[in-house]
Formats: structure tokens, sequence, C-alpha cells
């Protein structure tokens, strides 16, 4: 997930230990990966590093949920990280790299050894073999589809205990009905063979007719654990994840954008969101507060 190992002491066996000026705003709520039943599908943003305090809180009010982990690593380019629900906000203070950029995923995995092992005879090549970091262990990979893709095993530090964040003015989650997936967009010719792809490497078994179908009856769109795929031929679509949301007003509300100013194409809204990121919205998932208020 760091995108590089780390420089800094090492204690035998394990990990390395970050400088206590790291300590003070490193969390995780699971630190120890190998708790999970399969890997964890990441979107990425990349951000700058002043904006990092800013997009984790615009991210938990559009999806109401806490972030669950935050990791400084000023030993290299000042890199700092953050989850909110299936998005990783990667902020540095350096431009990022080429790889980087085109890094479309992170996954954290139950076991970084398990994981390439899984996908051996998938016709993913390992770009950057298995190395030491601060959470634990990566590889960087591409996908037989051309994809690259970050691969991260979370292992605790000495000492470390899960915990959700440290201080006392996090605020409760409150549900938005805003959900963010990973997106893939596949050209249609391939579509079956990136669903079995993907099935076999996030281990999760496609679930079909969770969205509305296209209207010309063509292939997908498909959820594969919580990566959509959706099936488009043409020019790639400035897009970098979905969010299945009641509606595209209720986006851009949480959003603070007022009323959306995006554009349907079938059956979707592209909608920009903070710093240029675009956004497809699925409409037509239950809203919790409106629920709440039928049942009030």
């Amino acid at each position: 997930m760091p995108d590089s190992a780390v420089p800094g002491s090492t204690l035998p066996g394990g990990p390395a230990v970050p400088p206590p000026t790291v300590a003070d705003r490193w969390f995780r709520t699971w630190p120890d990966s190998s708790v999970l039943d399969r890997p964890r599908l990441m979107a990425r943003s990349l951000i700058d590093l002043a904006d990092l305090d800013d997009r984790i809180v615009f991210y938990e009010r559009l999806l109401g949920v806490p972030a669950d982990l935050r990791m400084p690593i000023p030993d290299f380019g000042g890199l700092e990280l953050a989850a909110v629900g299936n998005l990783l906000l990667i902020a540095s203070e350096r431009p990022f790299t080429p790889v980087q950029r085109r890094t479309a995923y992170s996954l954290i995995v139950p076991s970084l050894a398990g994981q390439l092992a899984l996908l051996e005879r998938t016709g993913t090549s390992v770009l950057e073999p298995v190395e030491t970091i601060l959470p634990g262990s990566r590889a960087r990979v591409r996908y037989p589809d051309g994809l690259l893709a970050e691969l991260v095993e979370h292992r605790p530090r000495p000492g470390e205990r899960p915990d959700p964040r440290p201080g006392t003015a996090v605020p409760e989650p409150v549900a938005t009905g805003v959900r963010l997936l990973p997106r893939c967009a596949v050209p249609a010719e391939r579509f079956a063979d990136a669903v079995r792809f993907y099935e076999t490497a996030l281990e999760a078994e496609a679930e079909t007719g969770v969205l509305p179908g296209r209207p010309d009856g063509g292939a997908g769109p498909v959820l594969v654990g919580n990566l959509l795929l959706v099936a488009h031929d043409g020019p790639a679509e400035p897009v970098s994840f979905a969010l299945l949301a009641p509606s595209a007003e209720k986006v851009a509300a949480l959003a603070g954008t007022g009323r959306h100013s995006g554009r349907t194409v079938s059956g979707r809204t592209l909608m920009p969101l903070a710093s240029g990121v675009s956004a497809e919205v699925w409409e037509g998932f239950p809203d919790p507060a409106a629920a709440a208020g039928r049942r009030s």
C-alpha cells in the first residue's frame, strides 16, 4: 500500500518501527489482515499531503463511515495514507511516480504469499517482488487485463493493538446510503473473462441483478466482491470509482455542491466531486434517513 519500502529501524523478526512522530497519527482498526476472509479491494485517490485532512472529512461525510486507518510514512517523500470505506487516500509531498499513477487498485490481503500463489495460474505477472514495509509487506502485480494492483499484507507492529482512531472528537457514523466501489470498465468481448478472473483474484462470486442492466441487453454490470465491472467500448471514461446511492441529488448534497451538475449516461450519472475527481453514481438504493422517517 505505501508503494515503497521505508527505511527505519527494524526489530528482529518484525517490520520496521516508525519514529515517534509517526506513531502520533498512526492508527489501524484492523492491524492484522490475516483475519480477513478475502482480499479487501480499494479504489485509490492520489492527493497532495496538504489536502489529506480535508479529504478524510469529505469522504467520511459522504459515506457515513469513519476512517479506519491512517499511516504517515515521512521517510518516503512525506507519504501518508488513509482509508475511508473502500477508498484509499494516498497523499504525498512529492510528485507521484508514473507507476503510482498507473496502479488501479490497492488490495489488503489475508496472506501475501497465498494471494500470489492464487494468481500464478491466471496470467498475472509480478512487477515488484515482495518487500517488507511499515504495515507488513507488499508486492505490485500486473493483472491479465493490463491493470496494475498493489497487494499489501498488514501485520501488527510490536505492541500494536486494534485502534479505531485516536482522540475523542471522532463523530459517530451517520448512515448516508452511499457506498463507494472500485470500478473497472472492460470491453464487451472480454467481459466474461474479466468476471472469471476477478472472481478468482477477489475470492468472491459474481452478483448480477444488483444494478440495472444495459438498455441494449449487453453484458454487465456485475459486482464481484466490492468491484463493479461494467462493459464499455470506446474511449476511457474519466471516472475514478462508482457510488451506489439513493439519488444523485443525495450525493450532491453530501458533497456540498448543491444540485448535481453531472450528466446522465445509460442510467448512471457522471458527477464531479472533490479535487477534480469524478464518480459514476448509480441511483435507487435505499436511503436510511428516509427509512428511519417512515418508522418514526
